[in-house]
């Protein structure tokens, strides 16, 4: 994911997508759609934390097969991650 992906909806069929830190700040989100009959991996980055809502899950986290996700960036580096098939 870069800068560029703030406020839009990226489509994921192969490979995954890795959140990176220093990318997004506070207040900005991205949406992903994995348009695949398989999982996808989202993979946060080294010093990045992504947390689960309700849960409170740290760490990379898996992506259904045609499911959609939202990323929130709460802080420097922080982000919370929601959607369906998210596990």
């Amino acid at each position: 994911l870069v800068a560029a992906d703030n406020g839009q909806v990226i489509t994921i069929t192969t490979r995954g997508v890795t959140l990176n830190a220093n990318v997004f700040s506070a207040g900005q989100s991205v949406s992903i759609y994995n348009n695949s009959a398989s999982a996808q991996i989202i993979t946060s980055g080294v010093g990045v934390t992504m947390k689960t809502t309700l849960t409170n899950l740290v760490g990379n986290r898996t992506l259904a097969a045609y499911g959609l996700c939202t990323i929130l960036c709460i802080a420097s580096n922080s982000f919370i991650i929601t959607g369906a098939g998210v596990t």
